[in-house]
């Protein structure tokens, strides 16, 4: 028995086992051609009240006196700055993850404490947002905001944005939970549909007009957008879109296309100045994935063949299984989160194709040595009913097991997995 071929058939057997300045947010819109439109839906003006969030991880917390300091969550997502003259006295000052319960809110949510105390100067508090914080939404669109003591959420009119640094602050004279939010978005920023389905898509807006500019603003239910805001729609890739305005339905093709996700854009009839600096030629991008239930697999860009089956969420590792007939396909990566995973030699994220006479895996032989494919699973998204992103192995290792000698090959490999949690 080749080296190979005792590695693989040791994996497989281990994984089945397992199985700046700041300056007022303006918001315009461009010359359109004059054409009248029904005004947005009123939103509520008292915002909307959620449940205070609750704690996800380690506080960090540090003493700072009347001399200013500066003070970072352990994931440096928040940073806070209180400048000299702003405390009388020594206070001890906290950051706290903890759920995000802010309407559209992105990324994580942060506890500032002590709550009530109130800065004789403002303090600065600064967001790190990334990739995954802007599906469906852009960086000028995103707004932070605080929730007050009665649930609901306010909005300071003053933000300042740097898209360089992807950061993006306020000043403030007193704490609270604190988040930042898709004030402008296409929903969904990222959607799964069958080949042949469809799914549909709006444009939705918290914050409409910033009114009173120099107030705290609550942040009431998102609406559809107005339709004066809207220029343009666009779709990349296969499949056909319809649009109205503001809303748009996506037509899948009836198989799983070579260019996965369709990208969907909408361009907005909209400026947006922050610092003083005019933003235009806004885009909302929303990433749909063509694809059926299970696990679909692709080897050297011939038919994609799909493996129906389950997912087993667990803390310390994820199992997904599917099955077409008597051929088995097995996918695995650490934890419950979301993020891109390289293939390992052990257990811990692997991939696994079983079709009987040939089996197929993240490893292949090299002088006569098992070597890791390149590639990478990317878990896209997991929520309470589904978790779904896409795989690559460049090259997959391939070997015969009942054949004579054992012939091993290569192979490369696409796929997709959409797979309904157990609960």
């Amino acid at each position: 028995m080749n080296k190979l071929f005792a590695f693989i058939l040791s994996l497989t057997l281990i994984v089945s086992a397992v199985s700046c300045k700041h300056d007022t947010d303006l918001m315009t819109p461009e010359e359109s051609g004059g054409s009248r439109v029904d005004p947005p839906t009123t939103p509520q003006p008292e915002g909307v009240i959620t449940p205070v969030g609750t704690p996800e991880g380690e506080a960090i917390t540090a003493l700072i006196g009347p001399a200013g300091g500066t003070l970072e969550s352990k994931d440096r997502r928040v940073r806070v700055v209180i400048p000299a003259g702003a405390l009388a006295s020594s206070q001890s000052i906290s950051v706290q993850p903890i759920t995000n319960n802010c309407p559209s809110g992105a990324g994580q949510a942060f506890r500032l404490t002590p709550h009530g105390i109130t800065f004789a100067k403002p303090a600065s508090i600064t967001f790190q947002y990334d990739e995954s914080d802007v599906l469906g939404s852009a960086p000028e669109a995103l707004r932070i905001a605080f929730q007050t003591d009665k649930g609901s959420w306010k909005s300071p009119a003053r933000r300042s944005l740097d898209t360089t640094a992807r950061t993006l602050s306020v000043e403030t004279t007193h704490f609270s939970d604190w988040t930042f939010f898709k004030n402008i978005e296409l929903d969904p920023g990222l959607g799964v549909v069958n080949p042949g389905g469809s799914i549909n898509l709006k444009v939705r807006q918290h914050i409409a007009d910033p009114g009173a500019l120099m107030e705290d603003l609550f942040v009431p239910l998102a609406s559809v957008i107005s339709e004066k805001y809207i220029k343009q729609w666009t779709v990349s890739g296969p499949g056909a879109l319809a649009h109205n305005q503001s809303t748009a339905t996506y037509y899948a093709p009836e198989h799983i296309p070579a260019k996965n996700p369709v990208a969907i854009t909408v361009s907005l009839n909209q400026s947006i100045t922050i610092d003083g600096q005019v933003f235009k030629n806004i885009r909302l991008v929303s990433n749909i994935m063509v694809a059926p239930e299970g696990i679909s697999v692709q080897i050297d860009g011939a038919e994609w063949k799909t493996y129906t089956g389950g997912i087993n969420v667990r803390a310390q590792s994820t199992i997904l299984l599917g099955r077409n007939g008597s051929e088995l396909c097995e996918l695995a990566f650490p934890g419950t989160k979301t993020g891109l995973f390289r293939w390992t030699m052990g257990a811990d994220v692997v991939f696994n194709l079983n079709m009987g006479t040939i089996i197929y895996q993240h490893i292949y032989e090299k002088n006569k040595k098992p070597v890791l494919s390149d590639g990478n699973l990317r878990v896209i998204d997991i929520s309470e009913e589904w978790v779904w992103g896409t795989f690559t192995v460049l090259p997959a290792g391939w070997i015969m097991p009942k054949a004579t000698r054992e012939p091993t090959g290569t192979a490369n490999i696409n796929g997709i997995f959409r797979l309904r949690r157990v609960p």
